[in-house]
C-alpha cells in the first residue's frame, strides 16, 4: 500500500502536457457545497527516501495482477472499507475481502521467488 501511496505523491514532470486549456471561466463552487465544514481533511502522504527508493520493486510484484484485483488493491490504498468496494464490484464486503487477500497473497508469492 505504501507503494501506491507513493505512487501518488510523486511528482509527474510532463503531467503539463497533458492539461486542455480553455476560454471558458473555472467552474466556481456555491459557498455552501465549497466550503463543508464536516470534510475531514488529510494530511498529505510524505514517502519517505525509502519508500521511493523501493516503490517501484515493490509496484513490480503486482504487475501480473488482472485489472479487478489491481483496483481494489487500489482503493485499499485510499483506505476505501471493504463495503464500499464490495459495492463498486457487485459483491459483498467478505467477497471484497478475499479478493484483496488473494491479490496480497500473489504479490507476496511474486516478492518472494
Amino acid at each position: 500500500m505504501t507503494a501506491m501511496k507513493t505512487l501518488r505523491a510523486m511528482p509527474d514532470k510532463e503531467r503539463r502536457f497533458f492539461v486542455m486549456k480553455s476560454s471558458s471561466p473555472d467552474y466556481i463552487r456555491e459557498y455552501i457545497d465549497a466550503y463543508d465544514p464536516e470534510d475531514d481533511v488529510q494530511p498529505r502522504f510524505r514517502p519517505t527516501p525509502a519508500d521511493v527508493s523501493d516503490y517501484l520493486t515493490a509496484l513490480s510484484w503486482v504487475r501480473h495482477l488482472d485489472r479487478a484485483a489491481w483496483r481494489i488493491l487500489w482503493w485499499r490504498s485510499f483506505d476505501v472499507s471493504f463495503g464500499l468496494i464490495g459495492k463498486k464490484i457487485g459483491r459483498s464486503d467478505e467477497t471484497a475481502r478475499k479478493r484483496y487477500e488473494t491479490a496480497v497473497t500473489d504479490a507476496w508469492i511474486a516478492a518472494n521467488t
